[in-house]
């Protein structure tokens, strides 16, 4: 059976999968599997998906369950007002999860504080364990209470199920400690009050955790007896499933870029998915002269051994200057130059690819040398680099796939390379502008195929 693959609008790391499993327990206790399934499915994933607890769902995910739940349950074709009935569900699943053992070893970790007045202290770390998209900043303290504001990031927007949900789980938060629950005001509420910034909760507690030393004892074996037996069955098979990925990353690492490969721990069904998305970037091609005549004139092994020694000394010299090895075109290099996070534009991206270009040629004489010490002729190359918009993502079939980056920004700098002089580099001006002072500078004009006449600079290293 094939492995279902997920809208990865879905699967963002935005709220972890315990809170969503404890909702789809609740639904299957208080109505049937059924029923929840179809809830589930509606909203786009499945109850294997959420039950792996180590995954996370994205907010999109929960405005679907709730939109799912409120057609099932109430006939509702829209998400209801803050004070229907539905929401009351989240609420008591939010409960119910510290009573049940959905919490698993995070229990024991909540157990282990020194009561509520201790998890409050550090909410904004705790609450972070499981929810990426809201902050809970704790506005006020005193004994026995607590002032939570929950901020959500940027322009995100829940369904009021989340504020009933965090009711829920403040509520109920002091029965793991053995306390009675809290009392909680909702003071301020954005579905309320389109003109509130944030929620604010005002919760009431119990401070002082007195209790049975010898009834506390049972109750945590009662609960380490319930959970331990599963915990050790999931810490085995994450093991096998830790290696098998390790495995199968080392695979990879070769072949996809660190922030690429990031982003597939997190959210694997966006990263694995066809298409792409624009971004800004500059591309470097490096290409050896006369490599033709060099495969006429030694033997094949012969000629793997020398390109080996050359890519191992110039693909050190493109990862020390930031680059990304895209692919390798026989004798040719493609180095891409992208900013992940959007901190550096175009000309900031080819000035960083023309300095790692001048590099790899200041390091072709080291390469040459090691050549001739194994009785081999000189390498000599060209590089091209432009800069511009890309089009960055997966291409190819689900047969095989290849991370990549397409566009005129690729095709420009292919040409400016097939246009270089021996052992020089040629770009376009934006990428030269303060990029290399010290180096030699000519100005030409290059016809590149396709893209008609264009300026360039060619620099020596």
């Amino acid at each position: 059976m094939p492995t279902r693959t997920y809208d990865p609008a879905l699967t963002k790391a935005h709220l972890s999968n315990r809170f969503a499993l404890s909702l789809v327990n609740y639904f299957i206790d208080a109505y049937d599997e059924g029923l929840a399934t179809m809830i589930v499915e509606d909203a786009g994933l499945s109850l294997d998906y959420l039950r792996d607890t180590e995954r996370w769902t994205s907010v999109e995910f929960d405005r679907r369950f709730c939109d799912a739940a409120a057609h099932h349950l109430y006939d509702l074709r829209r998400p209801p007002a803050y004070d229907h009935p539905l929401w009351q569900h989240w609420r008591e699943s939010a409960a119910s999860m510290m009573r049940r053992q959905e919490l698993g070893p995070i229990w024991l970790l909540l157990w282990a504080m020194d009561g509520p007045k201790q998890f409050f202290a550090d909410i904004e770390q705790m609450y972070s364990k499981g929810n990426r998209v809201t902050q809970m900043q704790l506005a006020d303290h005193g004994p026995g209470r607590a002032s939570v504001v929950a901020v959500m990031e940027g322009a995100v927007v829940d369904r009021p199920g989340a504020c009933w949900s965090r009711r829920g789980f403040f509520e109920a938060l002091p029965t793991i400690w053995n306390l009675p629950d809290a009392t909680v005001e909702h003071t301020q509420c954005i579905h309320l009050d389109p003109s509130a910034p944030h929620c604010r909760y005002e919760i009431r507690y119990h401070d002082r955790v007195t209790r049975d030393p010898r009834a506390e004892l049972r109750r945590l074996r009662s609960y380490v007896q319930a959970v331990i037996p599963r915990l050790l069955e999931q810490i085995d098979a994450n093991y096998l499933e830790h290696r098998e990925v390790v495995l199968a990353q080392r695979k990879i690492a070769s072949y996809l870029p660190e922030h690429v490969l990031e982003a597939i721990k997190i959210n694997p069904e966006e990263e694995v998915v066809l298409g792409g998305l624009t971004t800004e970037g500059a591309v470097l091609f490096a290409d050896i002269v006369s490599f033709t005549r060099r495969c006429r004139d030694f033997p094949a092994t012969e000629v793997v051994r020398q390109l080996n020694i050359y890519f191992e000394v110039m693909d050190q010299v493109i990862l020390d200057h930031g680059g990304i090895i895209d692919k390798r075109l026989g004798d040719g290099i493609m180095a891409v130059f992208v900013s992940p996070d959007g901190s550096q534009d175009r000309a900031a991206l080819g000035r960083a690819a023309v300095r790692c270009g001048l590099a790899m040629l200041r390091a072709l004489p080291r390469c040459n040398a090691i050549l001739r010490a194994a009785g081999s002729d000189d390498f000599h190359i060209r590089v091209g680099v432009a800069a511009g918009p890309l089009v960055q993502g997966n291409i190819g079939s689900r047969a095989r796939l290849e991370h990549t980056v397409i566009g005129d920004t690729v095709n420009l700098a292919a040409r400016l390379e097939a246009a270089a002089s021996v052992d020089h580099l040629l770009a376009t001006p934006l990428c030269v502008d303060g990029a290399e002072a010290r180096s030699e500078q000519v100005l030409r004009r290059v016809r590149a195929k396709g893209l008609g006449e264009i300026s360039a600079i060619e620099l020596a290293p």
